[in-house]
């Protein structure tokens, strides 16, 4: 299984690129799932069907999703309001419950809800060929390649200080330690933490994996777009995610822009997709296209 990311400026052809690759793909006989993490979400109008968070399927080996980013906040809310209930069970004396509604003013929220989508959508589509990614503009998908990481950081003190409270707890209660340790085993909080830590790891390693987790980077033969690439592979680089292909999107012979994007990087691949006439809409019109390079080294 292969996990590709398009990524780019708003406006630049991402979703265009990854419905173009993604078809392209499935016709030579690949199992491919093709999602839009994009809030605003154009597979749609590009295949010229209706989707949702299910994914459809639009010809053999071919299935396309659009997730919904709103219906993972919700879930998250709930599911953090249910952990929160089980382990602390007097919140209901101190009508605690009532302060659970502020977690959706939550920062971060979006940028969480985009990772548990992408967890679930590799997990569930784990015996595909390629599960192909349709980003949302640079500033939310740089945070969530960044958050599992920072996640870890902060998961990894919250485990420690986790220890603390039930060390603590052990002198006050006087616990045995032969007792003690068979309390930490059993302590949910720590079992959660654990668990996160554990998702966290795989999900950071997969993004990492050149192997499996492929980036890249959408622009257009102009300066915004250049700096806005610029600022895309320094962040990815620091964190340890290259950029094996730049495609240069809606080209017309700026030779002189080829050259330069050329000469900034030199690792990587940079595919020229010509500027068309008309706008690229239905399979009919994706399948008239080519790429120029072999399905083999996508």
């Amino acid at each position: 299984m292969k996990i590709l990311f398009f990524v780019g400026k708003g406006g630049v052809g991402k979703s265009t690129n990854a419905a173009l690759f993604a078809l392209k793909l499935a016709r030579s006989g690949k199992r491919v799932i093709l999602n839009s993490i994009d809030p605003a979400h154009n597979l749609g109008d590009i295949f010229q069907v209706p989707l949702g968070r299910k994914p459809k399927e639009l010809l053999s080996g071919l299935s396309v999703m659009e997730t919904d980013l709103n219906q993972w906040v919700k879930r998250y809310l709930k599911e953090t309001e249910s952990d929160f209930k089980k382990v602390y069970k007097y919140q209901q004396v101190f009508n605690l419950h009532k302060y659970f509604k502020t977690l959706k003013y939550s920062p971060g929220l979006e940028e969480y809800a985009v990772l548990l989508s992408l967890v679930d959508t590799v997990q569930k589509n784990s015996s595909k060929d390629y599960i192909i990614f349709d980003t949302p503009p640079t500033a939310l998908t740089l945070k969530f390649f960044a958050l599992p990481s920072v996640s870890l950081l902060w998961l990894r003190e919250l485990i420690k200080f986790r220890h603390i409270i039930l060390d603590k707890k052990e002198i006050i209660t006087r616990i045995k330690t032969a007792k003690r340790r068979a309390a930490v085993e059993k302590d949910p909080i720590m079992s959660k933490i654990e668990s996160l830590i554990k998702t966290y790891e795989e999900f950071s390693a997969l993004l990492k994996n050149f192997a499996t987790t492929r980036v890249f980077v959408v622009l257009n033969p102009d300066k915004l777009s250049l700096a806005e690439t610029c600022t895309i592979c320094s962040e990815l680089e620091n964190l340890g995610i290259g950029v094996p292909l730049m495609i240069l999107n809606k080209y017309g012979g700026e030779e002189e822009f080829f050259k330069e994007l050329e000469g900034h990087y030199k690792k990587s691949r940079i595919l020229k997709l010509d500027k068309q006439d008309e706008e690229i809409t239905g399979i009919q019109t994706l399948d008239s296209l080519s790429l120029p390079m072999a399905l083999d080294e996508i």
